[in-house]
C-alpha cells in the first residue's frame, strides 16, 4: 500500500508540473488581462518584470499548495521532478506557439527562481523539524 501511495504521489507531481506549464497562460488570459486597468500595458515594458511573474505565481499558488501539502514538494527530489516537468511542459508549450528562444529563457529563469525559493522553504522546514 505504501508503494502505491508513493507512486501516486510521484505521478501527482508530474501531473501538476504539466498543468503548471499551461495554467499560467490560462490565468493570464482569463484573469490578469480582463481585470487589469486599461492604462497598464501588460505586454510592454512591464511584461517580463510584472506580468510573467504574476501569472507564474498565480499558477504556482494553486499547484504549489497542492504539491506542498499533499505531494511532499518540500522534499528536494520531489521538487526537482516538479521543476523538470514544469520546465519541459513550459518549453514545449512556448515553442509550439512560436515564442523566440530568448523569451523562453526568461520564462524558464523565472520558474527556476520560484522553485529555488520553494527549495529554501523546504530546507528551512526540514531544519526546523530536525532541530
Amino acid at each position: 500500500m505504501r508503494n502505491v501511495r508513493s507512486n501516486l504521489m510521484w505521478l501527482g507531481l508530474v501531473f501538476i508540473g504539466l498543468v503548471n506549464g499551461v495554467l499560467e497562460d490560462v490565468l493570464f488570459i482569463s484573469i490578469i488581462v480582463p481585470y487589469a486597468p486599461m492604462s497598464l500595458d501588460l505586454t510592454g515594458e512591464l511584461f517580463w518584470i510584472f506580468t510573467v511573474p504574476l501569472a507564474q505565481l498565480m499558477a504556482l499558488s494553486i499547484t504549489g499548495t497542492i504539491g506542498w501539502f499533499f505531494l511532499g514538494l518540500d522534499q528536494t527530489p520531489r521538487l526537482v521532478v516538479f521543476w523538470a516537468v514544469w520546465i519541459v511542459a513550459r518549453t514545449t508549450f512556448l515553442l509550439q506557439i512560436h515564442n523566440p528562444l530568448d523569451d523562453v529563457a526568461v520564462y524558464l529563469a523565472w520558474l527556476t527562481l520560484w522553485c529555488a525559493l520553494i527549495g529554501l522553504a523546504g530546507y528551512r522546514k526540514q531544519r526546523a523539524a530536525a532541530g
